[in-house]
């Protein structure tokens, strides 16, 4: 009985040895055989349930993360602001020749104003029927004619609106946009002529074109001209303001749109966003890129030499950051309340946004949520999966020199990480 025991024991022993060393020896062999085609790659894989390091090669390499780079946009945001913030934007008249009853009846107004303000705070997703909807709030209090003109405040955000780092070729493309303190429609327009749809590389402009519009649509007269400049101080504090605030869905619902469809517009407002509210001066791309490195090296713990900061949206392939960082930053969220939000802002394998035509069969489909990442020569895919064991695993792989032997390779070894 006992030599029985015995044998059976080191059977065992012998079985698990050839076990962990087959798994580890098949995805060595995957790895080496997929670096011959892709040697700029760059893999760490984290059992976040144990903390065990499954996978990693390159892991402390800093490469270009390309959309990746909206993993540290929207955590940071969500750390800062929470899921539930609103972005809000103030419309609002100044009117001196209100007719009152003893300075207490201040919605009886004469009908004209000199000025129409509008106080921009950053939103990107304001629309032409939220318009129809503000303009119709003045036209109930009796707004008949705008005397002077509509002013916009241009000082949320500085200059450049657009990235220095981007290619100029990108120019007027939708998805390499003008980031300035607001944006109408996305920043798309119809040509008056063709009806052909077009986007502007001056989003503030538009909403005073748009807005003039709608006035001009329910009724109300503009005779001046459109101007945008900062709105003093006292104009916004005037006790006689009748003011209109717009306010955007939830946060959260932002972040489903940038991580689900990769939306580079919403990511870089949420980006000059942070710099803008925090720090009190006007948003601008060098501010926010020193906000998120904070947030980066301070919160999560992260080496500052693990890291660059470029910009919000992965553009620019002035960012970098290790998958090694990358998983540091997942295994951080994992712990915060509001990682239940942020990990559904992921997209689905198989089933939504980015995902939807990959990762179509078991064991990943429906089983792992990841960002996607693209730009000319760059690959990257972070996010999360739950093994076989039921244990939830954090992975990042960035390939840069990128060809598209990268797609079936990343999924051949998840899914080995996955039966181990």
């Amino acid at each position: 009985m006992g030599r029985i025991t015995l044998n059976l024991f080191i059977y065992l022993i012998i079985f698990l040895n050839f076990s962990c060393y087959s798994f580890s020896s098949s995805t060595t062999t995957l790895i080496n055989n997929q670096l011959k085609k892709s040697p700029n790659l760059g893999i760490y894989v984290k059992n976040l349930t144990n903390g065990k390091v499954i996978s990693s090669h390159n892991s402390n390499k800093k490469l270009i993360p390309a959309s990746n780079q909206k993993i540290l946009t929207t955590l940071c945001s969500l750390e800062y602001l929470g899921s539930d913030y609103k972005f809000d934007t103030f419309f609002f008249i100044n009117n001196p020749s209100i007719k009152a009853l003893d300075n207490k009846d201040i919605n009886n107004i004469s009908g004209r104003v000199d000025n129409f303000y509008v106080e921009t705070r950053g939103d990107p997703t304001l629309t032409s029927r939220d318009l129809k909807k503000i303009v119709a709030f003045f036209k109930q209090n009796n707004l008949k004619v705008i005397e002077g003109n509509i002013i916009l405040d241009n000082r949320y955000f500085e200059p450049p609106f657009y990235n220095k780092s981007w290619k100029k070729a990108w120019k007027g493309l939708a998805w390499a946009p003008h980031i300035s303190s607001v944006s109408i429609d996305e920043n798309y327009y119809k040509s008056e002529k063709s009806k052909e749809l077009l986007i502007t590389d001056r989003p503030l402009y538009l909403l005073g074109v748009k807005l003039k519009r709608e006035l001009r649509r329910q009724g109300i007269r503009f005779k001046g001209n459109i101007i945008l400049s900062k709105i003093p101080l006292k104009k916004k504090l005037n006790i006689s303001n009748i003011t209109y605030k717009h306010s955007s869905k939830d946060l959260i619902k932002i972040i489903n749109i940038i991580n689900k469809k990769s939306h580079n517009l919403y990511a870089e407002n949420l980006f000059k966003k942070l710099s803008a509210k925090y720090n009190r001066t006007p948003g601008s791309w060098n501010s926010s890129a020193e906000f998120l490195s904070s947030f980066l090296s301070s919160n999560v713990g992260l080496d500052e030499n693990t890291f660059n900061i470029s910009d919000g949206s992965g553009l620019s392939r002035g960012n970098r950051i290790s998958t090694k960082s990358m998983v540091s930053l997942l295994e951080f969220a994992k712990d915060k309340e509001y990682f239940s939000d942020f990990y559904k802002s992921l997209p689905l394998a198989g089933v939504e946004g980015t995902l939807v035509k990959r990762f179509k069969s078991k064991p990943l489909y429906k089983n792992l949520r990841a960002k996607t990442g693209y730009i000319y020569q760059v690959s990257s895919l972070s996010g999360y999966f739950k093994g076989k064991n039921g244990d939830l695993y954090a992975f990042s792989i960035i390939v840069n020199n990128y060809n598209y032997s990268v797609r079936p390779f990343i999924d051949k070894l998840l899914s080995k990480i996955y039966y181990q």
